[in-house]
């Protein structure tokens, strides 16, 4: 029993010995350099979880960041058959999201190299402008809401769009009221899915909003991609109907129904112009 006990003592003791080493190396070599390697990690970790956040890899992030914890929590302790076993997971688990979240890596992908692009083709409206495409959707959106014809209209405020119009027919067109009218009343194709807006220009028509949109897409609030699009992408989601003229905004997780000309303007006014 003794000899077992001083067995255990004694790797207990070589263990702490071991921590106590790892620390002292980490505090003897930290510098600006590790400091700025740190920031940089962290960085490179906010925009892998700002990009996919809206998507079906957010459910993989925290199983992975737990293993890049642990992968370090054992170099520090110097625990190399731990350490080794860990990054052979992590390697794993790289490559089975890959296989499995391919798809939607590539969007991510799209996504950020054109998304950029696209912001810079279209000009930032000054106050008097936004003032005024706020009455002309305001109008547009009335006269579609009198004459029960159902219509959906996406507007960016602050996050890129660029996912939106990849999943509908992308355009560069000047926001009309005649425009709106004309697509949606005429019932092409171009009116089965949403128009998407950014800074007063149309950017794409008949947009599903998401990849896996079922055959028939509804213009209702029960639809779900359309709370997905005002909750991730914090756009303004505005729905007419084609039994009732009732107009319903979504932005982020506030929701509102039945607005009128002037609350649906004072509502448009508040998210647009707060910017």
């Amino acid at each position: 029993m003794d000899l077992i006990k001083d067995y255990f003592s004694s790797g207990y003791n070589l263990f702490l010995d071991q921590i106590n080493l790892s620390l002292s190396e980490i505090y003897g070599t930290f510098n600006l350099v590790m400091a700025i390697d740190i920031l940089l990690l962290f960085g490179l970790l906010y925009w892998l979880w700002f990009r996919v956040k809206g998507t079906s890899l957010v459910r993989v992030l925290p199983v992975l960041f737990g293993v890049l914890i642990l992968i370090l929590i054992s170099k520090i302790l110097g625990l190399l058959a731990f350490f080794y076993a860990l990054v052979f997971l992590l390697i794993i688990l790289l490559v089975a999201s890959v296989l499995i979240y391919g798809q939607e890596l590539q969007k991510i992908v799209e996504t950020s190299t054109t998304s950029s692009k696209r912001q810079d083709k279209i000009r930032l409206l000054d106050r008097h402008e936004i003032n005024n495409f706020i009455k002309d959707v305001t109008n547009a959106v009335i006269l579609l809401a009198k004459s029960k014809i159902p219509a959906l209209l996406v507007i960016k405020t602050s996050k890129p769009v660029g996912r939106l119009i990849d999943n509908g027919t992308a355009l560069k067109t000047p926001f009309s009221k005649e425009l709106v009218i004309d697509i949606f009343s005429n019932r092409s194709g171009l009116s089965a899915g949403a128009m998407i807006i950014d800074n007063g220009m149309v950017v794409a028509v008949g947009s599903t909003l998401t990849d896996a949109a079922p055959k028939k897409f509804t213009f209702s609030l029960g639809n779900t991609a359309l709370r997905q699009v005002a909750l991730h992408w914090e756009t303004i989601v505005i729905v007419t109907y084609k039994n009732n003229d009732y107009i319903s905004l979504l932005h982020k997780d506030n929701s509102y129904s039945k607005l009128s000309l002037s609350s649906l303007e004072r509502v448009l006014k508040t998210i647009l112009m707060s910017k």
